[in-house]
């Protein structure tokens, strides 16, 4: 019997009012909306009713050889859902598509389609031919891994080039402000067990992803009919990191489609779990493991690669706490053009970094960050971003306040170190980091081999929970 439309489901059989049949005693109707059909009454015994969502109408003729498919098979009625004609020929039929017919009989034709679009046929019980319909499952469409992506995916393809375009489209009329947002909601979304489509706006780090969530929200009710919210939002991501590569044309492809919302959390996305996110002061093991443990990543060399993504962003000190006040500074010069780019680890490597101290205004907790042009406000460091070069460890600490991320080394000879309360002499150079290094310093001097590494080190964050690596 039928569940709802659509779907085989087990018949719970009762007397009722839907589903009056013609002449034959061994049909069988669901109460519910769907099953109407249009045309005048005709008499015949009542069916059986089944009690569930959604309805269909189906019968079998009174002679021994059940189910037969053919256009004499309908009869029209009017009325309450599922009422049929005198009609001698069993049939049945669901969905609003051709391919959409279940019969069993061994006949290959199909009865014609009523022309009411709102009817849904089935079977069950009472007729003693063995050529009865076999249940069917519900349809399934597609989801999982592809190594080619999904935009070429038949099913797919429409909606995914329709978020692209979309999210393209607000991205150029923000003046490409959005495409970090894109791009920093997604890494956050998937912090934790998976990517669900969630963000929890009372954690301190997300801070400013209020904006690309509203932003989006039309996209999830127009596209959300087959892909989920934490679908559009990777695929959104996916388009703000094509963009953000320099040249025409530039396509990360999307791998994965079947990503599951989480249940507690609004329409838009707010709420769900409160992770913690990868931290500003982390050293070098700490980062290592948080990747690890958030999003399965085993190799300092992707863990390297994916914080290149800073190369596109800035940093908002209203936020994050982190830049400087009333400026939209970033992690490399020019910031604002949002290219990514080797850029990143070039400028962490050639310059002269020294900490200094942040006061912020609660709630935004008062940090230290690293810098180099104080005069002219230029890009910043984290501690965390650092941490992929020096070995922090047993270097970081609370400074006389309680305010984290004190750094007590140096990153380079002629660094001079000038935090309020701390005496600057005898100030060691921080170690390098040896699991890491190496790979800054091969993006730093190759920014083909990055653009190539991002992608899939990028795609192994938006499928976070959902499909493993060998």
């Amino acid at each position: 019997g039928w569940g709802k439309p659509g779907w085989w489901g087990p018949a719970s059989s009762s007397s009722g009012k839907s589903g009056k049949s013609g002449s034959s005693t061994s049909g069988w109707s669901s109460s519910g909306k769907s099953g109407k059909s249009k045309g005048s009454k005709s008499k015949g015994s009542k069916a059986k009713s089944a009690k569930g969502k959604g309805g269909h109408w189906g019968w079998s003729d009174s002679s021994s050889d059940g189910w037969k498919p053919s256009s004499s098979s309908w009869s029209s009625s009017s009325g309450k859902s599922g009422k049929s004609g005198s009609s001698s020929s069993g049939g049945g039929w669901y969905g609003k598509n051709d391919d959409d017919w279940s019969g069993g009989h061994s006949s290959n034709n199909k009865p014609s389609k009523p022309e009411d679009d709102d009817w849904f046929g089935g079977w069950e019980g009472g007729h003693s031919s063995s050529s009865k319909p076999q249940p069917v499952s519900a349809p399934t469409h597609p989801t999982g891994w592809k190594d080619d992506g999904w935009d070429a995916d038949e099913y797919y393809k429409a909606d995914i080039s329709g978020i692209r375009q979309e999210c393209n489209a607000m991205i150029e009329a923000s003046e490409r402000e959005l495409l970090p947002k894109f791009l920093r909601m997604v890494f956050h979304d998937c912090v934790g067990s998976a990517c669900d489509g969630c963000i929890n706006l009372d954690n301190i780090d997300n801070r400013g992803l209020l904006e690309p969530i509203e932003g989006i929200y039309p996209l999830v009710k127009k596209y959300g009919g087959k892909l989920s919210r934490a679908d559009i939002w990777a695929i959104c991501a996916i388009e703000a990191a094509s963009m953000a590569v320099p040249g025409d044309g530039h396509h990360f492809p999307l791998h994965f489609i079947g990503r599951k919302n989480c249940a507690d959390a609004d329409d838009m996305g707010i709420g769900g779990e409160d992770h913690a996110m990868c931290g500003n002061d982390l050293t070098n093991h700490e980062m290592l493991q948080f990747f690890k443990d958030n999003f399965g990543m085993h190799d300092p060399r992707e863990v390297v690669v994916i914080m290149g993504v800073h190369s596109a962003s800035t940093a908002n000190r209203d936020n994050s706490g982190f830049g400087n006040i009333g400026l939209e500074d970033g992690w490399v010069e020019n910031a604002e053009e949002y290219i990514l780019s080797n850029k990143y680890f070039k400028t962490m490597k050639n310059f002269v970094w020294e900490l200094q101290k942040v006061e912020n205004t609660y709630p935004v907790p008062n940090r230290h960050q690293w810098y180099f042009d104080p005069i002219d406000n230029g890009p910043i460091m984290t501690n965390s971003d650092m941490s992929l070069l020096y070995n922090f460890e047993g270097y970081i600490q609370a400074d006389k306040h309680g305010d984290e991320g004190l750094v007590m080394c140096l990153t380079h000879p002629d660094a001079e170190f000038e935090i309020e309360g701390v005496d600057g002499e005898d100030i060691p150079l921080c170690p390098l980091a040896e699991s890491t290094k190496e790979f800054v310093d091969m993006y730093a001097d190759d920014n083909d081999l990055f653009i190539k590494d991002f992608g899939p080190a990028m795609n192994k964050i938006l499928n976070w929970g959902y499909h493993t690596y060998d």
